[in-house]
């Protein structure tokens, strides 16, 4: 592809798709997509930095250093974006990395020119990226879409925006994989029905169900597993490698370990147009048959259509309803992926674009749009979806859910809460996210306080908690209290997250619904119970002479009985003697009022005489 070296007077249009193995760069071109080479006509750049002690690599010469200098060559970074230590020793335990968490809770390796965060890497490939097309057009002014898997949290896009602005990338919009490769397909403008988006690549797999309409693009539905893709192939075949040839005895260093994984991504590349492919390691010369490679992987990919069931379950989909099925990312050419996708929606899947390509060329296409004119014709319209629930902790322990999980983006929801407490001057906004009922089975996002608020008794002060996501899905909030128009507003960003893997929240949420929504029940009713008690003590200490000792009596039976409920933690017991106390003592709470009433009046005649 030739490209005319002329100055724009316009920014560059940019689309990038970083990804986990390769990472590509589009522009638009007589209205088109096109993807941007270097000089050897290579589109591909693969995802991977090499550091030495004056300077770095980045790309192509980085990947010669994978097998001599393995642990300052740092790959898939997208893996490791936005995770804690403790997840990162469990999931790769034999990383050639050494390397830490730094105050804002960013991965630092140790490499020869010192410590590098995550973000410097990912930074690193996105300035190379911009540099490729700054060369070809001779303009350093862009305007960038940068897309991330769908099910990326709030953590991991707050990096990927932190690094291209340390790359010098003009970044206007972060957009889902999934609705970036619809939108190459052209797949926006005169379709109309339900389509899916098949995303498995190299470190990340995510399905998007997109409803579409001539022009509006609205998201119904989107799962995945932030830590499934190619690489978790690559593993499982050096794994079967390593025991075949009988490699067992020799010493495993990084080194090896790194000639193990670049043996089996030959090998997965060679079984993709070829039965078998011969493989040569060390002293050992075999073969691998591409029915050796299903078998291992097979596994993988269920999970990944497991996915997808349950999404379609989730909104209530029937699979005989969607009309398209794309195909989008490199490990999709498995041909077991191909065949078992096809198998599970019985449609023939799309595959007219190349897999690697169609994400970075619908990037450059939205960004066109989003730098047309707001009354454009041709723009299109996005409504993606937020993947996990939103809220704050309330009273008892449980989750106040403000933002549900598949709501659509960009979102602001406002809801109304108050205090617990009688004269309270402050009170704290925890936000979680998270599907479970409890806030110690969510994750903790931020903790604020909202001080010198209007103090009175507890239920009477009114506070609005607005929780906003932009077009990113980055979040604010906001509490107001509405008496002394006190207001506090955070952003939640890497600083204040810890990382959380989407698709494990909501597994783990399908298995305990049922327990999480009796435990809220019975909590609910429980401090229900306690508050009925504690205003029942205090007012038969005030009126109790209203009643006779017959009926005090019968009311401290029945409040002993509550009571003993409370104290066995049994739902059904306290739902019953809550019922029998509420009967008891309405004659009683009836009295109370009709002598306030009674008091008040007396008192407005006495001011009147």
């Amino acid at each position: 592809m030739i490209f005319l070296k002329e100055k724009f007077n316009k920014k560059l249009i940019l689309g990038i798709d970083f990804g986990t193995t390769y990472s590509l760069v589009s522009t638009i071109e007589k209205n088109r997509p096109i993807l941007l080479s270097d000089n050897e006509k290579r589109y591909l750049l693969p995802s991977i930095v090499h550091y030495k002690k004056d300077g770095f690599t980045v790309g192509w010469e980085a990947e010669k250093k994978i097998l001599c200098d393995p642990a300052n060559t740092i790959v898939s970074v997208k893996r490791l974006i936005g995770r804690s230590i403790s997840f990162i020793k469990k999931e790769f335990p034999i990383l050639p990395y050494f390397i830490e968490q730094n105050q804002n809770n960013d991965i630092l390796f140790y490499t020869k020119l010192g410590k590098i965060s995550s973000t410097d890497v990912i930074s690193q490939i996105l300035k190379y990226l911009k540099k490729r097309a700054c060369f070809l057009y001779k303009n350093e002014m862009d305007t960038t879409v940068i897309t991330v898997p769908a099910y990326f949290n709030n953590i991991q896009r707050s990096l990927i925006k932190k690094a291209a602005i340390k790359s010098g990338i003009n970044l206007v919009r972060l957009l889902n994989e999934p609705t970036s490769a619809a939108m190459a397909y052209g797949l926006e403008k005169n379709k109309q029905g339900i389509i899916v988006v098949y995303d498995l690549g190299g470190g990340t797999f995510d399905v998007s169900i997109l409803k579409l309409n001539k022009g509006l693009f609205e998201v119904l539905a989107t799962s995945g597993d932030s830590n499934l893709g190619g690489d978790d192939f690559d593993v499982l075949l050096a794994n079967y490698i390593y025991k075949k040839a009988n490699l067992l005895h020799h010493k495993y260093d990084d080194s090896f370990h790194a000639l193990l994984l670049k043996t089996a991504k030959q090998t997965k590349i060679k079984l993709t147009n070829y039965q078998s492919a011969e493989v040569n390691i060390l002293d050992w010369q075999g073969l691998i048959t591409r029915n050796e490679f299903n078998i291992i992987i097979n596994h993988l990919v269920k999970k990944t259509l497991s996915i997808c069931l349950k999404m379609f379950k989730e909104i209530d989909l029937n699979i005989k309803d969607i009309k398209e099925i794309v195909m989008v990312g490199g490990s999709t050419r498995v041909p077991l992926v191909y065949h078992e996708v096809k198998k599970f929606f019985t449609i023939n899947p799309l595959i007219s674009i190349n897999p690697d390509q169609v994400v970075a060329m619908g990037a450059a296409l939205q960004c066109k749009m989003l730098s047309c004119d707001s009354h454009s014709k041709k723009r299109t319209i996005l409504l993606d979806v937020v993947p996990l629930s939103l809220g704050i902790e309330v009273m008892g322990g449980f989750v106040e859910k403000i933002i549900f999980r598949n709501s659509h983006i960009p979102i602001s929801k406002t809801k109304e809460f108050t205090t617990s407490k009688d004269n309270q001057t402050g009170i704290v906004i925890h936000v979680v996210q998270g599907e479970r009922e409890l806030v110690k089975h969510c994750i903790s996002l931020s903790r604020f306080v909202l001080k010198n608020i209007s103090s009175g008794k507890a239920g009477t002060v009114r506070i609005l908690v607005t929780f906003q996501i932009d077009t990113d899905g980055l979040i604010s909030i906001t509490a107001f209290e509405k008496n002394s128009d006190r207001k506090k507003t955070i952003k939640i960003d890497n600083s204040l997250l810890e990382y959380t893997n989407s698709s494990e929240i909501i597994k783990d949420h399908c298995n305990h619904v049922k327990n999480d929504y009796y435990l809220r029940v019975k909590e609910e009713k429980k401090i229900e119970s306690k508050n009925i008690l504690d205003l029942l003590t205090n007012a038969l200490k005030q009126d109790k002479h209203l009643i006779s000792i017959e009926e005090l009596k019968k009311i401290k039976l029945h409040a002993m009985a509550l009571e003993k409920s409370i104290d066995q933690d049994d739902f059904y017991s306290m739902k019953l003697n809550l019922k029998k106390l509420d009967k008891v003592t309405k004659n009683f709470f009836s009295l109370r009022l009709k002598n306030a009433i009674n008091y008040s009046l007396n008192n407005k005649t006495d001011e009147t005489k």
